[in-house]
């Protein structure tokens, strides 16, 4: 019998515990269902509809950027590349499993973009990886700016202030990131001592993450294309400030009277409500309805239907694409999320030859093949052994990647 994961127990829990909580707020408060029901029947639904279509493009600036991200990988490798709009399905996939099925969603992006160009699924992960970078850092950029900037918020006083930290926040990390790709080994040699003061196992483990981040970021070896995935980035989130814009001025005021400043106050809330564990990802409405109500002032009932309309845009509109995309192509959803790491790999050869296709003072990455079938591994370190005695090391940790 399958045992129930605690992580999804817990996450059930909290989202039970909050339901409740809810209900209860609800039926103390008076809510108002009527004003509820109302605000619904006097939205707009075709700017509704407009802001659902609006979201969509934001997935193919994404495209676009994966591909951007795959250049080395292509040249490295000799594969021929796969152009951009090729990876606009996997990305419509993508996101309609991250909806659907939450966090075990974001293995399908990476799964299907290595399916449909031949490369590695783990070369997919570190895409993943550099792609929350840049996301983060595009918005953290957006959203300080906002806040610094925009004349309107300074009656904001806490919010005001919070924009110097998160800019702060914001050009910390790129520096950090741009310290790290640049000069890796040195940032993890000086994490390790400093580290290693207090615990030698855990520096080691410390800038062993450090190299492997390092390693992540290889995805961008041009300055072109590191200008180049940024505005993209920022294309991307202005879309998505644009749909959550169009959104709230399909309700009637006081919710259509908020200007792009407290909309894009307003995504940060739903972001951090985002990070919440809670099935479907539902905390980005909690966050919408937090900040409508208790920031900017607007009535329980309104503010319930404008945040759930503004979260159901965002979220879930790109779920009846994204599963049309999967229905003819022939591609489960479920399978590709409960798919194994070790599955995604294809054979190349039949023998029990290794093939070293990377090499640095790090890392090796080489191709095993034991008869059965080929599979990927990584050789840590620069040790040289006899081919077989390699293939054996790699047979044994194989399964440890």
């Amino acid at each position: 019998m399958a045992r129930f994961p605690l992580k999804k127990a817990l996450s059930w829990l909290v989202f039970a515990l909050l339901l409740a909580f809810a209900a209860y707020k609800l039926h103390s408060s008076r809510f108002d269902w009527a004003g509820f029901a109302a605000s619904w029947r006097t939205a707009d639904f075709r700017l509704i509809a407009l802001a659902s279509f609006v979201v969509l493009t934001n997935y193919v600036f994404r495209a676009v950027r994966w591909a951007v991200f795959l250049r080395p990988a292509f040249r490295a490798t000799g594969i021929q590349p796969v152009a951009w709009w090729g990876l606009i399905g996997s990305q419509l996939v993508g996101f309609t499993g991250l909806a659907i099925f939450g966090r075990i969603g974001e293995l399908i992006r990476p799964l299907l973009v290595s399916r449909r160009t031949g490369l590695t699924f783990s070369s997919q992960i570190a895409v993943v990886a550099v792609e929350r970078v840049f996301d983060l850092g595009a918005f953290g950029l957006i959203f300080s700016l906002n806040l610094l900037l925009n004349p309107v918020l300074r009656r904001l006083p806490y919010l005001h202030k919070a924009g110097y930290a998160i800019g702060g926040l914001t050009v910390a990390i790129g520096v950090f990131v741009a310290v790290v790709r640049l000069a890796g080994a040195s940032v993890a040699r000086a994490a390790e001592t400093v580290v290693g003061v207090v615990s030698k196992p855990a520096g080691a483990a410390f800038a062993k993450k450090i190299l492997a981040f390092r390693d992540g970021l290889n995805v961008i070896d041009s300055f072109v294309d590191f200008l180049l995935a940024a505005c993209l980035s920022l294309a991307t989130w202005s879309i998505i400030a644009l749909t959550y814009l169009l959104t709230l001025k399909s309700f009637p005021a006081p919710v259509s009277d908020l200007t792009l400043g407290y909309t894009i106050v307003l995504m940060g809330f739903s972001i951090a409500g985002s990070a919440l564990p809670i099935p479907g990802g539902s905390g980005g409405w909690a966050g919408n309805v937090f900040a409508l109500t208790n920031l900017l002032g607007i009535p329980a009932a309104l503010a319930a239907a404008a945040g759930l309309i503004v979260w159901l845009v965002t979220n879930l509109s790109v779920i009846p694409f994204g599963l049309l995309y999967a229905r003819i192509e022939g591609i489960s959803l479920r399978q590709a999320a409960d798919e194994k790491p070790a599955t995604r790999r294809a054979p190349v050869r039949q023998d029990t030859r290794t093939c070293r296709i990377f090499h640095s003072n790090e890392v090796s990455l080489l191709w095993i093949c034991p008869g059965s079938g080929c599979r990927f591994a990584r050789e840590q370190g620069s040790r040289f052994h006899p081919a077989a005695a390699r293939v054996r090391a790699m047979q044994q940790a194989l399964y440890h990647l």
